[in-house]
C-alpha cells in the first residue's frame, strides 16, 4: 500500500484555485520529484501537505490514516526543509540542532544530532557559528534539522536554490541516500535535481497535476517532438521567435538549434532523442500558449 495518498486536494485564494483536484499515490522508500515553473503551485501544495495551510477540499492519508484526524501524530512523522531555511546566525550548529530537537520533541536528542551531523558531513563543524557556514553547508544543516525526528515523510522545497554546480551534485547524492525507509517529495523547477534520482516525476501546472511517470516514461511521451536543425543567423533569429528552442550551438558560421515542437519545423530538421528539459519546455513553455 502506498505510504502517502492524496485525494482531490484543492485550495483557493480569492476565487483563484492555487491547487486544483490534485491526486497522487506515492510509495515508501522512493523519491518523487515535483516539477513546475515558478508560480505553478508547488509551495502551496507543500504547505498543505505539511499542515501550514488547510485545504479547501480533499483528503491526505498517511499509511491509510486521515492526516487531519491524526493531528500531532502526523506532524511527528514529517521532516521539512523550506526553500530558504532561516537560521540564527549567532547559533552554533550544535546549538541550533539542540533547539530544533526541543521544538520537535525529539527524546534522544544527542544520538539524533550526532547521527544527523555524520550523515550530512558536518560533525567537525558542530561548534562553528551558522553565520560562518558556506551556502552548501547551510543547506546540509537544513537537511540535518529535517531528519532529526527520523521522519516517514521528508518534504524538500527547492533544496538546491543558490548552490553552485558542485554543491548541487553533492546535495543531490545526499538526498538520494535518504529515501531508504521513507518517502521523499522534492519540489523544484530545476530538472537535473531529480532527473537521475526520482522514481517518478509529477508535473504541476497552475495547481493541476498534468503528467506523472518515471523519467523514461515522460521522455518517451514526447518522442518525435524534438528536433535539431542547422540554420544561418537570419533564420536562427526567426526560429527563436517562432519555436520553442531549447539550445543553440554555434558551429562553423551556422547555428545548430534544438527545437521542441509537435511538427517538423524545417525540411532539414532531424528528430533526436528527448530529455527531461525538452519535456519541461514542451509542457510549460510552448510559444502559442504563453507563460505557464
Amino acid at each position: 500500500m502506498a505510504m502517502l495518498e492524496v485525494k482531490n486536494l484543492s485550495i483557493s485564494f480569492g476565487g483563484l484555485k492555487a491547487v486544483d483536484d490534485f491526486n497522487v499515490m506515492i510509495e515508501k522508500g522512493q523519491l518523487y520529484g515535483l516539477i513546475g515553473p515558478n508560480g505553478a503551485g508547488k509551495t502551496t501544495l507543500i504547505n498543505i501537505l505539511i499542515g501550514i495551510l488547510p485545504a479547501s477540499g480533499g483528503v491526505i492519508y498517511l499509511d491509510g490514516e486521515n492526516t487531519v484526524q491524526m493531528g500531532g501524530r502526523y506532524f511527528d512523522q514529517i521532516g521539512y526543509m523550506p526553500q530558504y531555511p532561516q537560521f540564527y546566525a549567532n547559533f552554533t550548529v550544535q546549538e541550533f540542532l539542540d533547539y530544533m530537537c526541543q521544538v520537535k520533541g525529539v527524546a534522544n536528542a544527542k544520538e539524533s544530532i550526532d547521527s544527523a551531523l555524520v550523515f550530512v558531513n558536518l560533525e567537525e563543524n558542530r561548534s562553528k557559528r551558522i553565520g560562518a557556514l558556506s551556502g552548501g553547508m547551510r543547506q546540509r544543516l537544513g537537511i540535518a534539522q529535517a531528519i532529526l525526528n527520523d521522519p516517514k515523510l521528508l518534504v524538500l522545497d527547492e533544496p538546491t536554490a543558490g548552490l553552485d554546480p558542485g554543491e548541487r551534485i553533492r546535495f543531490r547524492n545526499l538526498i538520494s541516500r535518504l529515501a531508504k525507509g521513507r518517502i521523499i517529495l522534492l519540489a523544484t523547477h530545476i530538472v537535473s535535481d531529480v532527473e537521475y534520482i526520482a522514481k517518478e516525476i509529477l508535473l504541476l501546472r497552475r495547481g493541476t497535476l498534468v503528467m506523472q511517470g518515471t523519467p523514461q516514461e515522460l521522455e518517451q511521451s514526447i518522442q518525435g517532438k524534438v528536433w535539431e536543425v542547422s540554420v544561418n543567423e537570419a533564420d536562427m533569429a526567426l526560429m527563436v521567435d517562432t519555436y520553442c528552442v531549447s539550445n543553440i550551438k554555434q558551429q562553423d558560421g551556422s547555428y545548430l538549434l534544438r527545437i521542441v515542437d509537435d511538427g517538423k519545423p524545417l525540411r532539414g530538421a532531424k528528430p533526436v532523442s528527448p530529455n527531461l528539459d525538452d519535456l519541461f519546455l514542451h509542457t510549460f513553455f510552448q510559444p502559442s500558449e504563453g507563460q505557464p
